[in-house]
């Protein structure tokens, strides 16, 4: 009998349908500039109803003057696959090295560089209306933004 009620008092604790906690978040940077760093991924939707994804950094990285691992939108409705920066909306990621070279991947009114983003598992956030928990891969390769720089810069996330 103790047993039976230890079960109950435990599924009482974990109502069901409770809304899953957002995903650790971990990437890296590798070419032209190397690090590592801790994120924070979320998707909402923007006041037009665009729905947008986005890959923030928690804290500085050593060596690394700035990064942005990546804000894009995308298409409606929220849901698991595979988005290319073809399929993404409007968007960037960047990353400056020391010296001064800003490393790009964007979708503005043309694109440069290139974004593979995997959502594996797409929930609802039932506790933050028009958000979502999302998990899954998401990899950027960054060109130069300036004519005469060379090289690349990889940012590659897990969530």
């Amino acid at each position: 009998m103790h047993r039976y009620l230890a079960i109950a008092v435990a599924l009482l604790a974990f109502p069901a349908g409770a809304a899953e906690e957002p995903p650790s978040c971990k990437g890296t940077l590798s070419g032209q500039v190397k690090g590592s760093f801790t994120c924070d991924v979320s998707v909402w939707t923007t006041e037009q109803g665009i729905p947008v994804l986005t890959i923030q950094g928690r804290d500085p990285i050593d060596g690394v003057p700035s990064y942005v691992p990546g804000s894009f939108e995308l298409p409606p409705p929220v849901r698991a696959g595979t988005y290319t920066l073809d399929e993404l909306g409007m968007g960037k990621a960047s990353v400056a090295a020391v010296g001064g070279t800003l490393y790009v991947a964007s979708k503005t009114t043309g694109q440069r560089g290139e974004v593979k983003l995997v959502l594996l598992k797409v929930m609802e956030n039932q506790k933050a209306k028009g958000t979502w928990i999302v998990h899954g891969t998401y990899r950027a390769r960054l060109i130069p933004a300036g004519a005469g720089k060379e090289g690349e810069v990889v940012v590659e996330a897990t969530f």
